[in-house]
C-alpha cells in the first residue's frame, strides 16, 4: 500500500510539473492548417522609402527555388534553380531557433509604436510537409530582434547576395 501511495504521489507530482511546463511555454500564434505534401519557406521583401529590393523567393526542402525579382534587384523576372537541400536545412534551423511558431504574426507598424518610417515590410511563410503554416508580416524598422535575425539567416540560406542583391544604383522611381 505504501508503494502504491508513493507511486501515485510521484505520478501526481510529475503531472503537475508537466502541466506547469506546458502552461509556461509560449503558445503558437497565427498558425493555420494548409495543404499537405508541399513544404515551403517563402521570403518576400517589399518596397521601402528608398531603393530596397522587392522580390519573393520560395524554397522547397530539396533546395529548389522560384525567385520572382520585381525591382531594385540584380535582374527582374522569374527564375528557378536549386540551392541544394542544405539551404532548406539552414533556413528551417533559423526559423526553429527563433521559435517562429510562437512569434507574433503581425510585427508591422500597425502593431508596434517603435517603428522607423519608410522601412520595408517583409513576409515570411513557413509551411511544413504536414501542412502546418504561418506567415509573419514584419516591418524591418520595428526593431524585433528575432525577426531581424530570421531575415538575415534566410537571406544567407537563400543566397540573397548572389541571386537578388546588386550594388547597382537605381532611381527611386524604379527606373534604372
Amino acid at each position: 500500500m505504501m508503494r502504491a501511495t508513493r507511486f501515485l504521489r510521484a505520478w501526481a507530482t510529475a503531472a503537475v510539473v508537466a502541466t506547469a511546463a506546458v502552461a509556461c511555454s509560449p503558445a503558437e500564434q497565427g498558425v493555420s492548417q494548409a495543404q499537405t505534401g508541399d513544404a515551403v519557406i517563402v521570403l518576400s521583401e517589399g518596397a521601402c522609402a528608398q531603393t530596397c529590393p522587392v522580390y519573393d523567393m520560395t524554397l522547397h526542402p530539396d533546395g529548389s527555388y522560384i525567385l520572382n525579382s520585381v525591382k531594385f534587384v540584380k535582374a527582374a523576372g522569374v527564375s528557378e534553380g536549386n540551392l541544394g537541400a542544405g539551404a532548406w536545412k539552414t533556413a528551417e534551423a533559423a526559423l526553429t531557433e527563433a521559435s517562429f511558431w510562437t512569434l507574433p504574426a503581425n510585427q508591422t507598424s500597425s502593431a508596434s509604436e517603435n517603428c522607423q518610417l519608410g522601412a520595408p515590410t517583409v513576409n515570411v511563410i513557413w509551411r511544413t510537409i504536414e501542412g502546418k503554416q504561418k506567415m509573419i508580416a514584419y516591418t524591418a524598422g520595428c526593431g524585433a530582434p528575432e525577426m531581424r535575425g530570421v531575415v538575415v539567416a534566410l537571406r544567407q540560406a537563400m543566397l540573397f547576395d548572389d541571386l537578388v542583391w546588386t550594388d547597382e544604383r537605381f532611381a527611386p522611381d524604379g527606373s534604372r
